[in-house]
């Protein structure tokens, strides 16, 4: 009895103790998987910067980014950022400028050098030859504004001082995009939760167990162009749930970002984004009108069939050409854009995306950037066509170079006036793109156009003509050339044929490409030297002196640019610090003697 009386007097633990740690038990065995699982080689981040292998002290964009929105890697499509190398650490005085974006930020088809940020790059060069500026290309074909938001938060990590985006394209048909193959099914809400999880290891193990438990194949489109690949939902009207669903997760991820990016006090440019106009609709509700062979009685034919359907992308299209044809610009301009708009296979924006994009700059106090009234005002009868375009949205070389004009206004706002003006013929004179780069953008064209959507079978190309080393060396990088021994061959090639000024460019590139090389960039500015080029001369020897402070060959040929520029106080210096290496050095000596007496002030004549 006394044995009783003791157990009940001694205090028992609650039974909320026991329920508590019935509950943390299974969070607590949770999480010690969780953590074992990421340190296992089933656990994978794909951040969207890695450190480089080949240059120590360097992180580079990273070419397996999209694997990370697929539950199997090997399912991921075969799309990557271009390689650009940065140095991990900013350098004081830098100024990041990071680009955002799809397929046209990235500049299909000619790669990096090719893209708006590539051509930003090359302008910025001449009229601030003195800073340093980066300018960071993130975009990747088939992405849309939920890539951009799951992105900017590494973005952000590397102390952008600018973000550009040019963005819009791909809501409705690409990753994740609402009519979308890849990833296009579920809520806005889902899809962001869908972001969140794929960082978890355990939701990554559990993806990988479902995926090799399916028994349903995979569909075998990878010999398929992407755009092949990634129409689910070919149907989506114009005002259809589905098209607002796209707008709304537009709007809703694109407000998300930029509340982001100025809660970190980074400023952002915003810009409307372009297409073809005068591509035909890919899918119509109703086939093309049988018209009659008179203008006039074909026209009536078209606008009495538009009075009862008005919808008909097809017949749209058909009279904005018959009043192209009578010189009516301004109306065909609005039934190019009707056709546009009631295309029922949405792989061009919609005008509301650009509505959305001014709205959104109104609402954040933003500047916009109006890249679609710079090539409509650069386009024949105010109409963006095939002068500016390759196909339905991508632009030509000279399309992403005025693109990226439409920004230079409004940098200098961060970046000051520029040094010297510089004409609109030597800023295309400098566009970063080869004859080969030109060639294979050629033929990857070719190749997109000639599978779905713009034929109903995949078609057969062949590459073209081989008669030169140039188209040469693009056939072989189109079989698998790397890039870099690609440019190695061009820039040997045209040195032998006495060409400096196209080896310049190249050499230039290959500098560009490995930024750590000082002999690639001394080798670019004296071949701009020899080609007359003393702007660019010093801006290639000038980082090939801060990569190799104490070579004193590179100071010599960077004081004797800055003498034939007539900077000789810029020359002296360069000289005096040679001496400081090599105070016996010759040569500097007497480039010393010369400059001092060249810089001594004339002496007054005396008084009588």
């Amino acid at each position: 009895m006394n044995q009783v009386a003791a157990k009940l007097a001694t205090p028992q633990p609650p039974r909320k103790v026991f329920y508590l740690i019935a509950l943390l038990l299974p969070v607590l065995l949770l999480l010690v998987l969780e953590m074992l699982l990421r340190v296992s080689p089933w656990y994978q981040r794909y951040p969207l910067f890695i450190a480089s292998e080949s240059l120590p002290g360097y992180l580079q964009t990273n070419p397996d980014l999209i694997k990370r929105y697929f539950a199997d890697p090997k399912q991921a499509p075969d799309l990557a950022i271009d390689t650009q190398y940065f140095p991990a650490v900013k350098p004081a005085g830098q100024f990041r400028i990071v680009l955002q974006g799809g397929s046209s930020a990235a500049g299909f088809p000619y790669g990096r050098f090719g893209s708006p940020a590539a051509m930003l790059q090359q302008r910025l060069k001449r009229l601030y030859p003195q800073r340093d500026i980066l300018v960071l290309n993130t975009a990747l074909s088939a992405v849309n504004s939920y890539t951009l938001r799951d992105l900017s938060a590494e973005i952000l990590a590397i102390e952008p001082d600018l973000i550009l985006i040019y963005a819009g394209h791909n809501e409705y048909l690409g990753l994740m995009g609402v009519g979308s193959a890849l990833l296009g099914d579920g809520h806005h809400l889902s899809k962001l939760l869908y972001l969140q999880l794929r960082q978890l290891a355990l939701f990554q193990a559990g993806q990988r167990l479902y995926s090799a438990l399916r028994t349903t194949p995979a569909p075998a489109l990878a010999e398929r162009t992407m755009m092949a690949q990634i129409a689910a939902e070919q149907q989506i009207p114009l005002n259809s749930s589905l098209y607002q669903a796209g707008l709304q997760q537009f709007q809703a991820n694109l407000k998300a970002l930029l509340h982001r990016y100025q809660q970190a006090g980074v400023p952002v440019i915003l810009s409307s984004i372009a297409s073809n106009e005068r591509q035909p609709p890919f899918s119509s509700s109703q086939p093309a009108l049988t018209l009659a062979p008179e203008p006039q009685q074909a026209r009536q034919q078209l606008q009495q069939a538009l009075q009862q359907n008005p919808d008909v992308a097809s017949w749209h299209f058909q009279l904005a050409e018959l009043l192209l044809d009578t010189g009516e610009q301004r109306l065909a301009l609005q039934h190019f854009q009707l056709a546009r708009e009631h295309d029922l296979l949405r792989f061009r924006a919609p005008l509301a995306i650009n509505q959305q994009l001014q709205q959104l700059a109104t609402d954040f106090k933003l500047p916009l950037a109006d890249a679609e009234a710079q090539l409509r005002q650069a386009s024949n009868n105010g109409i963006i066509d095939y002068q500016l375009m390759l196909e339905h949205l991508h632009p030509n070389a000279r399309g992403y170079f005025l693109i990226a004009e439409t920004w230079l206004p409004l940098l200098e706002r961060y970046l000051g006036p520029p040094a010297v003006a510089v004409s609109l013929a030597q800023a295309w004179a400098d566009m970063p793109l080869t004859a080969v780069d030109l060639q294979l953008a050629d033929y990857k064209i070719r190749q997109l156009t000639a599978d779905y959507p713009f034929t109903t079978e995949p078609q057969q190309i062949s590459f073209g003509p081989r008669q030169n080393p140039e188209q040469q060396l693009a056939w072989q990088r189109a079989q698998g050339l790397s890039w870099l021994q690609s440019n190695q061959q061009l820039l040997d090639y045209y040195q032998q044929q006495q060409q400096p000024a196209k080896a310049a460019k190249v050499a230039a590139l290959l500098f560009d490409a490995l930024p750590n090389q000082h002999q690639a960039a001394y080798v670019a500015g004296q071949l701009y030297f020899d080609s007359q080029d003393l702007v660019l001369a010093m801006y290639y020897q000038q980082r090939a002196v801060n990569l190799a402070p104490e070579n004193i060959s590179y100071r010599l040929m960077l004081a004797r640019s800055y003498y034939y520029a007539g900077e000789l106080t810029a020359a002296l210096q360069q000289v005096e610090h040679i001496l400081t290496l090599d105070p016996t050095h010759a040569l500097a000596l007497r480039q010393q003697a010369q400059l001092r007496q060249q810089l001594a002030p004339t002496q007054a004549p005396g008084r009588p």
